[in-house]
């Protein structure tokens, strides 16, 4: 069987009189004659086998192979075009994809900020984002399926390489109507005996806590652990007890109207960002973390400041 021997002209010129109708217009539209068009088509013709346009009465109409064979050169050029806008993204440092796996904390409503930020300078970036814990994070991230993490400290280096170590101060979260909502800021001796929602056993946040209350001889009636930071605000807004939370989780409790105050004992909440050991897309990663950098600070300035407690 003879082998077919097509060129880029050709179907060019398939495609340029496919889109526009007319012999004359797809001439235009390649900048050459209407009769390089048509000797074009009949070796096109020719070398296929069938034909790809009927002449009645100075009109073509394309015949249904035709449209067929379009079919498929239209996803040919589809992915040519994907191929060019990589190229372009490369070279002017844009776009491309990032999977980002983050704890819950920064889920609630801090890292839409960044993203923000993020979309400002390059709005062609495509990114899938989800909420794991933080061992959860090291896994997905030293298996490749993540291309970076947010996750609290520490972490186990071995699987993963990490950023520099951030941080921000505790909060004391209230119900409404609290007894000691009252006081401008809250002092672990203020929670004694009260009831603490808190996350469970062996998370890094409840050790930190744990370590606080015990070395103050602290005692309080627990009642309630939950996993994801945005559950305890909940419960807590539910009048089920106080919680001592992460900057993150503070803010965005006091964005929907809840009791937040400052906490008197310095108690940080800190985490890093990973990323695997054999990480390709450096560039990307890095694009995201510097808007991550920017939007932190003046977050941190505005917990440390306390102007966004109510």
């Amino acid at each position: 069987m003879q082998q077919m021997r097509l060129t880029h002209r050709q179907i060019e010129a398939f495609r340029a009189l496919m889109l526009t109708g007319s012999f004359t217009e797809a001439a235009r539209f390649l900048s050459v004659t209407q009769p390089a068009v048509s000797k074009i088509i009949s070796q096109l013709e020719e070398e296929l086998g069938f034909a790809l346009f009927e002449r009645i009465q100075g009109k073509i109409s394309a015949t249904e192979d035709a449209h067929i064979l379009y079919s498929e050169v239209e996803q040919s050029y589809r992915g040519l075009d994907c191929v060019k806008r990589a190229a372009r993204r490369i070279k002017n440092n844009s776009g491309g994809s990032l999977h980002i796996a983050v704890m819950p904390a920064l889920a609630v409503g801090f890292i839409a900020q960044v993203i923000k930020r993020l979309y400002e300078q390059d709005g062609d970036l495509e990114l899938s984002l989800h909420g794991y814990g933080s061992d959860e994070i090291v896994e997905l991230v030293a298996s490749g399926l993540f291309d970076l993490g947010f996750v609290t400290t520490p972490v186990d280096t071995s699987q993963v390489t990490t950023g520099p170590v951030l941080s921000t101060p505790s909060f004391c979260i209230l119900p409404p109507d609290h007894h000691l909502s009252a006081k401008r800021e809250i002092s672990v001796f203020d929670l004694e005996g009260e009831k603490i929602i808190t996350t469970p056993e062996g998370a890094a946040s409840r050790l930190r806590i744990d370590s606080l209350l015990s070395s103050l001889n602290i005692s309080r009636t627990q009642i309630i652990e939950a996993r994801w930071s945005l559950t305890i605000a909940e419960l807590v807004q539910a009048g089920l007890g106080c919680s001592i939370v992460d900057g993150f989780t503070a803010s965005a409790f006091a964005q929907r109207g809840g009791l937040v105050k400052p906490l008197v004992e310095s108690l940080d909440f800190s985490f890093t960002y990973i990323t695997s050991k054999t990480c390709s897309k450096t560039k990307i990663v890095k694009r995201f973390n510097e808007s991550f950098d920017q939007e932190f600070k003046t977050f941190k300035d505005r917990l440390l400041s306390n102007s966004f407690i109510n």
